[in-house]
């Protein structure tokens, strides 16, 4: 499991980025690298669905049991919390940078064709 949780690294040079930075970009979508210049797209690894499936599992169970028992309502908010923060402090370890996915040739083709297209049948109706 340590090895899911990590920073994030650059595609293009390796360098590690720190928490604080991590912090900031789990909610961006593009990252430039400071050292190489090189562009990034800014993904969450696919693993913080357990993540967030097990914080909202521990979290109802904290709530149902202090509904059921008068003496674990404190305890209950406090184990509310908690599963909230330990969510919210591991979730910049699950950001990633990725390289952009270049677009493939048939996507380019297809719009010189369809332009191509466009501009024939705007020229016969002239």
């Amino acid at each position: 499991m340590k090895k899911n949780l990590r920073l994030p690294v650059c595609p293009y040079c390796g360098s590690r980025l720190n928490y604080a930075q991590s912090w900031v970009l789990r909610r961006r979508g593009e990252y430039i690298c400071p050292k190489c210049g090189g562009l990034s797209n800014i993904v969450l690894d696919q693993k913080i669905r357990h993540a967030v499936f097990f914080t909202i599992l521990a979290t109802l169970t904290f709530f149902f049991l202090g509904l059921i028992s008068e003496w674990f309502g404190v305890m209950a908010l406090c184990g509310i919390l908690a599963a909230g923060a330990v969510f919210f402090f591991l979730s910049p370890l699950y950001v990633r940078l990725r390289k952009p996915v270049p677009p493939s040739q048939r996507k380019q083709q297809a719009a010189k064709a369809s332009h191509s297209e466009d501009t024939a049948e705007e020229h016969q109706t002239d």
